[in-house]
């Protein structure tokens, strides 16, 4: 009798233990310029970070997102991102935070050999995708927030005055 092969079990924590691990190895690759290897690792902390979100609001493996581009494209049609921090991204950059996040991913697509572009491992480059992994970080985190608070709010364990007393100390993405 063949036994069916476990499958794992992919947890919250998992991934968050991978993100970390991709920031520190990224971080030690960019330290010896190993630029290839550095922007792998962002990518990967970026993937691993969706896959949190996709993983909280998705309950049944099966609707879960199999790759990047599915998660980056299911990240703003549910809205993961504030939109003021996309407006505030879109004014400052210049160009739309989407169209930043899919480029990043055809830049870690590098890694196949028919798509390989030597000129686009630099320095410069692992430089704006940091940035762009720090952005996501902060405006994902900001969205967290302002999703706990509402919660707290619906459930009454603060009160209305609380709330917006909170609101008010937040200052606006600017």
């Amino acid at each position: 009798m063949r036994r069916r092969p476990k499958t794992k079990r992919i947890s919250q924590n998992k991934l968050w233990d991978a993100a970390r691990f991709y920031c520190r190895e990224a971080q030690r690759c960019q330290k010896a310029r190993a630029y290839f290897a550095a922007l792998v690792a962002r990518v990967c902390e970026l993937e691993a970070l969706l896959r949190i979100f996709d993983f909280v609001e998705t309950r049944r493996p099966k609707d879960r997102c199999k790759q990047l581009h599915g998660l980056i494209n299911r990240a703003f049609a549910r809205h993961w991102i504030p939109h003021d921090g996309l407006r505030y991204w879109k004014k400052v950059q210049s160009i739309p935070l989407k169209e930043c996040l899919h480029e990043v991913r055809e830049v870690r697509n590098g890694v196949h050999a028919h798509l390989f572009k030597k000129d686009l491992f630099t320095r410069r480059t692992v430089g704006n995708v940091t940035y762009l992994v720090h952005s996501i970080y902060s405006l994902l985190e900001i969205k967290n927030a302002r999703s706990f608070m509402k919660l707290l709010y619906e459930k009454g364990e603060i009160s209305g005055t609380e709330c917006r007393a909170w609101k008010r100390k937040q200052s606006p993405i600017k």
